[in-house]
């Protein structure tokens, strides 16, 4: 028997634990038709990084007509409808089209959402290299890592809806925002909810802020620090589209603002990035109205709260094993106590430069 027969035979077990079943068989043949090519073969199949809306895998894709490429392999769960987050090929469609507008995203070399990968949607893309944003930061300093990330978010957004990938998707109004994380609330532990409630009163009642009437752009929904790959001086890839949309264009500068006041809840962690910088500056690195900024990051801090509340229930019944949750209890409060007084007092007075929160 070949190595790569035996390879082809391996079980998931060496990758993710008993019964389960290594794809890279299924995803080699899926390659083969996607790039119309049988001489496709796939070597050093294995887990790559983390996450929880889907399997990621590096591997090596031969071809007898090209040189070999380091690739990624992502896959959404095993057993789970293909829709939101779960859809991996819509994930690579928006990237697909980012790339080919010389905007910062991966190559994407074949995407699917039809289940074509043992009923899994699938996204292949090339390998990135690059720094992740501390290391970007002891190179350069805080303030250059806020910059290369604000001018990251302002060159995906010269994108055209149309243009997006996913052109045909209902536009998300503010209010739209906010009523899209209630479900999440709900399911979270009883004594989050009154305090989200009373986030969520205040800004609907405040809703004007938000500049209702802004024309649509592609939102990445959950665009902080961690989410980026930088290069030597600007960011070479936005990854982990999962809960993309057609939004508001402030609300993935509102993330990341979130992003930087979470160093306020330390010492529990930030795997968003604790990037010293404030709102201030980070709306006039936008050329955003700070007020209109803080309606939006209010709004974001609700979403990020429910966020962590869903997932601590999920940890807590067995369905998310991540003891990370249980660490961000704080984080979770603080969000949506911050949340209002943002709203109260404005982005810049409650979070002047002078009482920045230190890392």
């Amino acid at each position: 028997m070949t190595e790569r027969a035996r390879s082809d035979q391996r079980t998931r077990q060496d990758l993710e634990g008993p019964g389960h079943i290594d794809p890279s068989l299924s995803v080699e043949i899926f390659l083969k038709g996607a790039l119309d090519d049988p001489s496709v073969a796939l070597t050093q199949f294995q887990r790559f990084g983390t996450g929880h809306s889907g399997d990621t895998y590096r591997a090596v894709l031969h071809r007898s007509t090209r040189p070999d490429d380091d690739i990624v392999v992502r896959l959404s769960p095993a057993g789970v409808r293909i829709a939101g987050p779960a859809d991996v090929g819509r994930q690579g469609r928006i990237m697909g089209t980012l790339h080919q507008n010389d905007l910062p995203a991966p190559a994407v070399l074949a995407s699917d959402s039809t289940g074509a990968v043992d009923g899994r949607s699938i996204a292949v893309m090339s390998l990135v290299s690059g720094a992740e944003w501390h290391e970007f930061a002891e190179r350069h300093s805080h303030d250059e890592t806020a910059n290369a990330a604000v001018s990251a978010l302002k060159s995906i957004q010269t994108l055209s809806v149309e243009e997006s990938g996913i052109a045909g998707d209902p536009r998300m109004p503010p209010e739209g925002e906010i009523a899209r994380w209630v479900p999440l609330v709900e399911r979270g532990p009883d004594h989050v909810q009154d305090a989200a409630d009373e986030l969520r009163v205040q800004l609907l009642r405040e809703l004007d802020r938000s500049d209702p009437s802004a024309e649509p752009v592609l939102v990445h929904g959950d665009y902080h620090f961690g989410n980026l790959l930088f290069g030597p001086r600007t960011v070479n890839a936005v990854f982990d589209w999962e809960i993309a949309g057609l939004g508001h264009p402030l609300t993935d500068l509102a993330c990341l603002t979130v992003a930087a006041l979470r160093r306020r809840y330390e010492p529990e962690p930030n795997p968003t990035g604790s990037v010293e910088v404030t709102g201030a500056r980070l709306a006039e690195l936008y050329g955003a109205d700070p007020d209109v900024l803080s309606w939006h990051v209010a709004a974001s801090c609700f979403k990020y709260a429910a966020i962590l509340a869903y997932n601590l229930q999920l940890s807590r019944r067995g369905r998310l094993r991540d003891p990370i949750y249980e660490e961000l209890q704080g984080t979770m409060a603080g969000l949506l106590e911050d949340g209002r007084a943002v709203l109260d007092h404005g982005l810049t007075a409650f979070w002047p430069d002078a009482h920045a929160p230190q890392a």
